[in-house]
């Protein structure tokens, strides 16, 4: 394959937009700000920083909420960083290096012109009790309220016996524990109290949380591991439940139940993640379970997530996020001068009919259009997945390094062999190319008359491609891309594996058996799962005979 040729020079925004005031938000826009850029910092709610309820910021001493005061003061006086308040993201349009945004800041839309957003949105938090049948009531309380009460008036629990219900209703996370298990040990501070933690699973795979968890245990604290919900009297005086050590029901009363809270994410992130055109993960974050996406990355480039935007996370992880956020912005706008390639994809214009396959189809949000009705393929944003080029019915787009002829040609060299059977690998270069290569490098057999193909992504592996492969007589064909989850263009196994099914029936319409043409995820260090892929395809054609089509 070739490579890109020269670039040209593009001169880009270096402003940002930050989204969410919370302490996560403000480290953001004060790192960036640090590197010398223009910020906008917009928050949806009336405050930020300290004046906004962050009930997640756990662990940390005054010396650590004094230095958050410290920052937040420096925040809202420096002149490089604009705070907008009661403000939302509108729209966006454009691409990386020039985006041009609308805010809608209370009745008035502003519009902006930046270079990269950073989302850095806070959790939301809410009591569980409904979930555990109890209202709440002067003993029946929330774990933000037994908190209040630890700093307003923590003598009023002089005596008392609390009983914790966590995790029970439903999985917890070790954010919450810690906040649970960090009040339980300034409780048992208090003279006179005892303090029984009722607990499904108990998360203490966070850094501490064992130390934290064995503090309370030696100031008194007392936890049960119950394998179903305890039952709970309706005014929460009395709790039974079968203890799995005594093997006998028990049952205790009580003077004050403390309910767990559940951490979900931000519900603007549903809006923000249509708006911003940035996929939306498990539990509404706006981040997929995608390796290729750790620790700040999106889909889109120039699009940056970082802490509670993404996941459960406590305040010091949140700002590592932000370091290294603003390391990529860095990289990324520089100093406002980009090289990008001349070819990183091409689209002919005289083939082009305006149909948006591309647009639709495209997973980093790269391709617009110009006002002659021209798919117009940002150099920025684009990420040489190739997907847009295989889905384009008038084949009018091309990708530097990966074109079509390019491709066929390395296919038909790579039959000029003497060795049988043929087999031809189509392999992504971010997971089985990887992994054909370790094969090679720790000597794991593989069949003589292997050829691997590279491609940018399995989502370039259209079905021109497969069917010419069988005609310059390839005796199998193995198609081979990431693990479903973790394709670095997110959706570009699923174009592969559905265009292997439509081969698949061609195939058979042809007399061809199907079992010639075979569909495989990898990851990038299975180098003994290549192996197996590539001589199970081995042991098939031996068994059903050579390709007909060579004759």
């Amino acid at each position: 394959m070739t490579n890109f040729t020269d670039g040209k020079e593009l001169k880009i925004n270096t402003d940002v937009l930050v989204v969410g005031g919370g302490f996560t938000g403000i480290k953001a826009a004060s790192e960036i700000s640090n590197l010398g850029y223009q910020v906008t910092l917009i928050e949806n709610e009336a405050n930020i920083g300290s004046q906004k309820e962050q009930k997640t910021l756990v662990g940390l001493t005054d010396e650590d909420h004094k230095c958050l005061q410290e920052m937040e003061s420096r925040v809202t006086s420096d002149k490089r960083i604009e705070i907008l308040t009661k403000t939302k993201v509108a729209t966006i349009k454009g691409m990386p290096g020039d985006f041009s945004i609308r805010l809608s800041n209370n009745d008035n839309i502003l519009e902006k012109k930046v270079g990269a957003v950073v989302v850095a949105n806070d959790f939301s938090v809410n009591s569980l009790n409904d979930k555990y049948g109890l209202s709440l009531s002067d003993n029946i309380l929330t774990q933000s309220q037994i908190e209040e009460i630890l700093v307003s008036d923590k003598e009023k629990l002089a005596d008392k016996t609390v009983a914790f219900l966590v995790g029970l209703a439903q999985e917890t996370n070790p954010l919450i524990m810690e906040r649970v298990m960090r009040t339980v040990i300034d409780i048992n501070e208090i003279d006179g109290t005892a303090t029984y933690i009722y607990t499904g699973n108990l998360k203490v795979a966070s850094d501490g949380l064992e130390r934290i968890y064995k503090e309370g245990r030696d100031k008194g604290a007392t936890y049960f591991k119950l394998q179903e919900m305890p039952k709970i009297s309706q005014d929460g005086k009395i709790i039974s439940y079968h203890d799995p050590v005594l093997r006998r029901d028990i049952e205790v009363s009580p003077d004050m139940i403390v309910v767990d809270d559940e951490i979900y994410a931000d519900k603007n992130n549903a809006d923000l993640s249509e708006i911003l055109r940035v996929d939306l993960g498990a539990g509404g974050f706006l981040q997929k379970d995608n390796v290729h996406r750790f620790p700040v990355y999106s889909n889109r480039e120039g699009i940056f997530v970082v802490g509670p935007g993404r996941d459960v996370q406590k305040l010091q992880a949140a700002w590592m996020d932000v370091e290294n956020a603003a390391l990529e912005i860095k990289s990324f706008l520089g100093n406002g001068i980009k090289i990008v390639p001349d070819n990183k994809a091409v689209v002919d214009t005289g083939k082009c009919v305006f149909c948006l396959t591309c647009y639709r189809c495209c997973p980093h949000g790269a391709i617009y259009w110009a006002e002659e009705n021209k798919a117009v393929i940002s150099p920025l944003a684009c990420q040489s997945c190739g997907i847009c080029a295989s889905e384009c019915p008038m084949d009018a787009i091309q990708i530097g390094g990966f074109t079509d002829d390019e491709i066929k040609n390395s296919v038909k060299k790579s039959l000029d062999v003497k060795n049988e059977p043929k087999i031809v690998a189509f392999c992504c270069q971010n997971s089985a190319f990887e992994a054909g290569e370790m094969a090679k490098k720790f000597k794991i057999k593989l069949p003589d008359g292997l050829k691997m193909i590279k491609v940018p992504c399995a989502g370039k592996i259209d079905l021109d491609y497969i069917l010419n492969t069988f005609v310059e007589g390839a005796d199998g064909v193995l198609i081979m891309a990431c693990h479903n989850g973790n394709c670095k263009s997110e959706k570009g196994n699923i174009y592969a594996g559905w265009r292997v099914d439509d081969a698949h029936r061609m195939l058979e319409e042809t007399g061809l058996e199907k079992e010639r043409l075979r569909f495989v995820t990898l990851a990038s260090n299975m180098g003994s799962g290549f192996s197996s892929a590539v001589a199970e395809m081995e042991n098939k054609i031996k068994e059903i005979g050579l390709s007909p089509l060579r004759n």
